[in-house]
């Protein structure tokens, strides 16, 4: 892997600082025949690795004098297609910490390439854990606070962030199923009591049979990466641009899908995030009124779409008038409550669901079914939500 990672960041990177753990793989040479590399050797002296990893990203960057620091895994690439220029302008606009969007790279065989990986393997899962500071000036930060793996981080200082993040993580980790296996097996052996004990890195204590439907899983939710390959033709603003889309909508609503999801719930996922990422293609509703599977067999012709439908509702859909599902005629309720186009409805009704005052279809009675059910509205309920649950 180090060849990749040289190949890559030789382009942007003025200097490295590696901290090695023991490589006995032949990395040790590689590493000391670069003429931009200093290398570090470092002991795992107490009961955690992961703990001693997070540390070391906490404190090496610390008293640099360089305008940019990167902290990262050999496996983990830093993209942008025009990194210099875009840290520059970001150095001008007075940004100090920049922030990924994450993905999990997805090959069925490891790549004997002398390309750029992000050329050779252009899909991708996107993966959340990914999403981290990645990049920040030294001189700016007073501490990173990083999480065990480095997956959070809770930067003090002098910190502006850009308006929305422009910067891939590119995770090379997926990269056929025998190098996943030999891999994790390797990284295990650095693992220690606390480790296992947090559950940190439990991947690497799979069998061979957990890692490769794992890799199977991945593959099967891996499409084409914004900016990479087929979609390379993508400006960087526009590589988080469904997620940012859907988040300004308004139309995941958080409570109602982890309460309708607790799976969601019990993993602590962001139900937004988990809805743009794995949500629609598993079916589920980003909120009672908008029917996902609906939606994509009706406007598309099949039952799985090759988009996120609400961001193709959001985009397209509310201004042809289209419905998210049979429980919302779009139409008839911006015609009835004078919404301009440009304007969402479904936001609208979505806001005032609970107010017994707006019904979603002109066939329902939302005032006199309140008065017949005044519970409805002192439990701050949606009446025609609680209508079609309970005449089922």
């Amino acid at each position: 892997m180090l060849p990749h990672f040289f190949r890559h960041y030789d382009r942007f990177v003025n200097h490295y600082f590696v901290y090695d753990n023991g490589s006995t793989d032949g990395s040790l040479s590689i590493l000391k025949d670069h003429p931009r590399v200093t290398l570090f050797h470092f002991e795992t002296t107490g009961d955690s690795f992961v703990e001693e990893e997070r540390r070391l990203g906490d404190t090496i960057w610390q008293g640099s004098e360089a305008d940019w620091a990167i902290v990262t895994d050999i496996d983990e690439h830093i993209y942008h297609p025009d990194l210099s220029t875009y840290l520059q302008q970001c150095s001008e606009g007075g940004v100090t910490a920049i922030a990924s969007i994450g993905y999990e790279m997805v090959s069925d065989r490891f790549p004997i390439t002398a390309d750029l990986l992000f050329e050779a393997i252009t899909t991708g899962a996107r993966s959340t854990g990914h999403d981290r500071l990645c990049i920040f000036n030294p001189k700016a930060l007073a501490e990173t606070n990083f999480s065990p793996g480095r997956h959070t981080a809770k930067p003090t200082g002098r910190i502006s962030w850009p308006d929305h993040p422009e910067v891939l993580l590119l995770h090379f980790k997926q990269l056929g199923k025998s190098y996943l296996i030999e891999r994790s097996a390797e990284l295990l052996k650095g693992l220690r009591s606390r480790d296992i004990q947090q559950g940190w890195g439990t991947q690497y204590t799979w069998n061979s049979d957990e890692i490769i439907a794992n890799w199977k899983k991945l593959d099967a939710l891996s499409g084409p990466v914004p900016g990479l390959g087929t979609l390379k033709h993508l400006p960087p603003d526009q590589y988080g641009e469904e997620e940012r889309v859907v988040r300004n909508s308004g139309l995941v609503e958080a409570k109602w899908y982890l309460a309708t999801y607790p799976d969601v719930e019990s993993a602590a996922i962001d139900p937004l995030l988990h809805f743009c990422i794995h949500g629609w293609r598993e079916g589920r509703r980003p909120n009672f009124y908008f029917d996902t599977e609906w939606y994509c067999l009706t406007y598309f012709g099949a039952k799985d779409c090759l988009r996120n439908p609400l961001y193709d509702y959001i985009l397209r859909g509310e201004r042809e008038d289209l419905w998210p599902s049979p429980h919302f005629d779009t139409g008839w309720y911006r015609a009835t409550h004078r919404i301009p186009y440009g304007e969402s409805p479904l936001q609208h009704y979505l806001r005032r669901s609970q107010s017994g005052l707006v019904s979603p279809i002109p066939e329902f009675d939302v005032i006199g079914y309140c008065h017949d059910h005044p519970g409805i509205l002192e439990a701050f309920e949606d009446p025609f939500e609680h209508h079609s649950k309970n005449t089922r």
